[in-house]
């Protein structure tokens, strides 16, 4: 009996949940690997207002000007042609490898 107590499995839900999340972003970051650089981005909307997106994995202008942004907690931001100005990854600030 005491060797069942040391070799535990994993039994509860957020444990299973947890785990699950990590090969999923694991997979997303394979399948996106090739589009773009990853990292925090700054978008410019035409007003000249910015939106940063944080955590990109995958960045693409699409055929008719949309831009395409992949996130690693799976959200997807499409900005229209016009919605958009400029998309540009955040340098890191001096001193702050950003890990």
């Amino acid at each position: 009996m005491g060797d069942l107590l040391t070799k535990r499995e994993i039994t509860n839900k957020r444990e299973i949940t947890n785990k699950r999340e990590i090969t999923n972003k694991r997979e997303m970051k394979e399948a996106y690997s090739d589009a773009g650089a990853d990292g925090d981005y700054t978008v410019t909307l035409p007003d000249g207002d910015t939106i940063t997106i944080q955590g990109a994995i995958a960045v693409k202008v699409l055929a008719h000007g949309e831009l395409n942004l992949v996130t690693d907690t799976g959200r997807w931001y499409l900005f229209a042609p016009s919605a958009w100005r400029s998309a540009s990854p955040n340098q890191p600030e001096p001193g702050n490898s950003g890990a």
